[in-house]
């Protein structure tokens, strides 16, 4: 996990690093939402899409397009992103995928829950010299 959004999760048999960066968001949206133009249903943004992956009522191309996106932003080329998918996803129960979707989603949009921004981290020695009670140093005057 770091600070650009990106987790680690198993998945395929394999710990995957997913991402979802802007780029991927653009595609993301394209796709789901093509679909949707095509059916006069409503469209959708990433907030309702989650709310859809978080309730089982996402359609399984969503579900699909959420981890292509993921695996794409996490640095697989979309070449192979498709052959896992049609390994690991085509054929098989959609909930099977959902909540490895929403978990994709969830850190593109607000990060993982303990990330922090790399300049915002602290190290043990700041920690404890924080915490410390003694001054961090003795100022001598000379008289």
């Amino acid at each position: 996990m770091s600070a650009d959004g990106s987790i680690e999760l198993a998945w395929a048999g394999e710990d995957r690093r997913f991402r979802i960066g802007i780029g991927e968001f653009r595609s993301l949206q394209e796709s789901v939402n093509a679909r949707r133009v095509l059916i006069s249903a409503p469209l959708v943004g990433p907030a309702a899409l989650l709310q859809m992956l978080r309730t089982n009522d996402a359609w399984p191309d969503d579900v699909r397009d959420v981890l292509k996106a993921g695996l794409v932003g996490g640095g697989v080329t979309l070449t192979e992103a498709t052959k896992l998918l049609i390994r690991q996803f085509d054929g098989k129960p959609v909930l099977e995928h959902t909540k490895t979707a929403f978990l994709i989603l969830l850190a593109g949009l607000v990060g993982v829950p303990d990330d922090e921004p790399k300049s915002k981290k602290k190290t043990k020695t700041e920690d404890k010299m924080r915490r410390s009670s003694s001054p961090s140093s003795t100022v001598t005057v000379q008289q």
